[in-house]
């Protein structure tokens, strides 16, 4: 435990971001490979230190702010792994410092690149903190630095009135969820007296202020009927951006959502409103962003069925879908980003198959994972969260999830069905000279090799989960002990 006070991964990950800020400002290639390797490095100390924590089940407290079991293990392995992910989805381009460029479609920066690379940074220390924290205040802290550099984020494409709309979507409500946040920790505070997480627990089940801080969190998740923001906001936000959304700040509050002992009954509520609004609003999209957007929503629903639950097998499926959903969604942004789509239309993928068989099949498949198609991973993650839900006596929310993924499935399927034949003449003849037109590009390594190891966990996850079942069981045995 000692080795852990002095060598823990957010002191290692402020050092760096510190160093990146104060003495890297003019090399911004030089940061982003920092920055990789430095996230490679924290992955490899986590892995070192998890192995003895979680075999033996050991709690770390620090100043009474800071937590260290399995669970905040397993975390942060997913945490920084998702942050290695999306820089190598970044594709370390080759560019002039201080110049305006265009990188993927719709992403563009006005400084050097190595400033999106030190807030993404940043995200993951606040990620990292954010987990480990068992204080109200810490909680508060970490959860404000992840989302004003979120703001900062979403809106940093500055000429494009999409961006600045999102970002102010973005930012008013997270403002709003803040303020609950707070008034919810003053109420538990004058009722108990205690600000941390154990110590109000202990005196008090249900309130009005666990009710406000469940309902904040929910925002950060985008779950029905705090979703307003997500449609708008993936839509807006650079494609890179809107895959650092969908991924990294989402693990994080999921994963203090459950250690807080959320408020059952809120839960149920937003988990059958998420599934059902999720599938039903997808139905209609024609971009891909919002469609991921509506998407995510559904699974969110998914995970916090699991969490409202509250059971062993339950909490343990959620974690199993989170992790499952994270593999998925990095697989579609980085294919996403390599077809460089003009206005990320669906129907811009209509016919993918004659031009890029590979990339065709493996977006299908993992669309298909997405639907919860056997014997793709994301069968495995339904299947757990639907038996959990059965098993612990949830017959009607269970009922309800079904039918909520036969409708889920059906723009999926459309979505395979675009790929593989043309969506019609008409539309398709209209991104003809664009395509054309358009200099094709190959994906490059980085890209290729996320997409390979993501897509090879997709379709072998189900034959062999044996891994994934030991380290999740590890994780959530820790918070009953």
């Amino acid at each position: 435990m000692g080795l852990m006070g002095i060598i823990s991964p957010e002191m290692l990950l402020s050092t760096v971001v510190l160093s990146l800020v104060l003495y890297g400002i003019n090399f911004s290639i030089v940061k982003i490979s920092i920055g990789a390797f430095f996230l490679v490095g924290v992955v490899s100390i986590q892995l070192w230190v998890g192995s003895i924590y979680v075999s033996d089940y050991l709690i770390c407290w620090t100043n009474g702010l800071l937590l260290t079991n399995s669970w905040v293990v397993i975390s942060k392995i997913i945490i920084v792994v998702g942050l290695v992910s999306l820089l190598l989805m970044y594709g370390f381009p080759r560019l002039e410092i201080g110049t305006k460029r265009q990188m993927d479609k719709g992403f563009w920066i006005y400084a050097n690149e190595g400033s999106w690379v030190i807030l993404v940074l940043i995200i993951g220390l606040s990620s990292l903190l954010l987990v480990s924290s068992i204080n109200w205040l810490s909680i508060y802290l970490a959860i404000e630095l992840q989302t004003l550099t979120l703001f900062i984020l979403v809106a940093i494409k500055r000429d494009s009135v999409y961006s600045t709309e999102a970002g102010l979507k973005y930012f008013v409500l997270g403002a709003v969820s803040s303020g609950l946040f707070l008034f919810g920790c003053t109420l538990l505070y004058g009722l108990t007296g205690e600000t941390s997480i154990q110590g109000v627990n202990s005196i008090l089940i249900s309130d009005i202020g666990k009710i406000l801080i469940t309902i904040s969190l929910l925002f950060k998740l985008s779950a029905a009927p705090f979703h307003m923001w997500a449609p708008d906001v993936y839509e807006g936000a650079p494609t890179i951006i809107t895959a650092l959304l969908a991924t990294v700040p989402k693990v994080a509050v999921f994963s203090i959502l459950v250690q807080i002992g959320p408020v059952t009954n809120v839960i149920l509520v937003c988990t059958v409103l998420s599934i059902v609004y999720g599938s039903i609003g997808a139905l209609n999209q024609t971009k891909i962003k919002r469609l991921l957007a509506y998407s995510g929503i559904g699974h969110m629903g998914f995970i916090l069925f699991g969490v409202g639950i509250g059971s062993f097998e339950s909490i343990q499926a959620s974690l199993i879908y989170m992790i499952i959903y994270i593999i998925m969604t990095v697989c579609v942004f980085s294919i996403i980003l390599s077809l460089k789509l003009t206005k990320a239309l669906i129907v811009e993928v209509s016919g993918l198959s004659r031009k890029d068989p590979v990339i065709a099949l493996t977006l299908a498949l993992i669309f298909l994972s997405i639907a919860g198609i056997p014997p793709l991973a994301g069968f495995l993650s339904k299947w757990l969260i639907l038996l959990a839900g059965v098993s612990s006596g949830y017959y009607l929310i269970s009922i309800i999830v079904v039918l909520s993924s036969v409708i889920a499935g059906v723009y999926y399927v459309r979505l395979v069905q675009i790929i593989f034949f043309p969506f019609g003449m008409v539309d398709y003849s209209m991104l003809i000279w664009q395509k054309t037109l358009r200099k094709e590009q190959r994906i490059n390594l980085s890209r290729s090799l996320l997409i390979g190891f993501t897509f090879f966990m997709v379709l072998f996850l189900m034959i062999s989960p044996s891994f994934l079942l030991q380290i999740t069981y590890d994780a959530v045995i820790s918070l009953y002990l």
